[in-house]
């Protein structure tokens, strides 16, 4: 149950932290080298998650991972367009989509909330 929330808490705090660096001009390079730790912290705690979610629902399961790799990929192709004053609306609306479908397909995974399922 430690990991179920863990993951889910990294990933919460990770969506504030790429929308803060997306719609902020302040200085966000601290922002977003937390990003990139979290990003590891979600891939150790989904380490943790997979057999049980593999259990659960292999295809699904396959389908999040894919999603959450795209997402992350997205996060710093938007990092680096924002750096070079190239960001735009797309990306920005992509990663924002991205985010929420992996969310949705996570709770899909995982039963619901930790505590909650559906």
């Amino acid at each position: 149950m430690i990991w179920l929330w863990t993951h889910l808490i990294t990933w919460i705090v990770m969506a504030i932290l790429v929308l803060l660096v997306l719609f902020t001009d302040s200085n966000t390079k601290v922002y977003e080298m937390i990003t990139r730790v979290l990003y590891i912290v979600a891939i150790v705690s989904g380490i943790f998650l997979f057999g049980h979610a593999w259990a659960k629902d292999p295809t699904l399961l396959i389908v999040k991972i894919v999603v959450a790799i795209i997402f992350i990929a997205l996060i710093e192709i938007a990092f680096a367009k924002k750096a070079k004053g190239q960001l735009n609306r797309t990306l920005i609306i992509s990663v924002i989509v991205f985010c929420l479908v992996v969310g949705i397909l996570g709770m899909a995974v995982a039963g619901g909330l930790p505590g909650l399922r559906f």
